[in-house]
């Protein structure tokens, strides 16, 4: 991808500010094939990052509203998705927007702790 991409890729690894990193993107690619819910993938959300990703990334991502989902290890899958992208700014605009909002109004911390309460509770009651 480098070759056709040139410097408009970037992989970067641990970092402790992500916000830093995504806020300069365009497109997040997490091809997982193994995760349960993926940190990042709320990060990017978050960060109005439509996603390239997989089923085993988590629930963040709906496909074709949030981003594109492809097959585990499915290269040309994600090489396409980029190249589709790409061409339609306007639905990587589309897409980001929905992002962010999915993020905001269903994955706060909030979010969690009110679900992470409710079981708690419910867990009690089956005592």
């Amino acid at each position: 991808m480098k070759e056709v991409w040139g410097d408009s890729i970037r992989v970067i690894g641990f970092v402790r500010d992500p916000e830093n990193y995504l806020s300069q993107g365009t497109v997040h690619v997490f091809p997982s094939q193994w995760e349960g819910s993926a940190k990042v993938t709320y990060e990017a959300a978050a960060c109005a990052l439509p996603q390239i990703t997989t089923r085993e990334a988590g629930d963040v991502v709906r496909n074709g509203i949030e981003g594109i989902i492809v097959k585990p290890g499915d290269v040309n899958a994600i090489a396409a998705a980029l190249e589709h992208l790409y061409g339609h700014p306007e639905i990587v605009e589309q897409m980001g927007t929905a992002a962010r909002r999915r993020v905001v109004e269903n994955f706060t911390w909030d979010h969690f702790r009110g679900r992470l309460l409710d079981a708690y509770e419910t867990a009690m009651r089956m005592r």
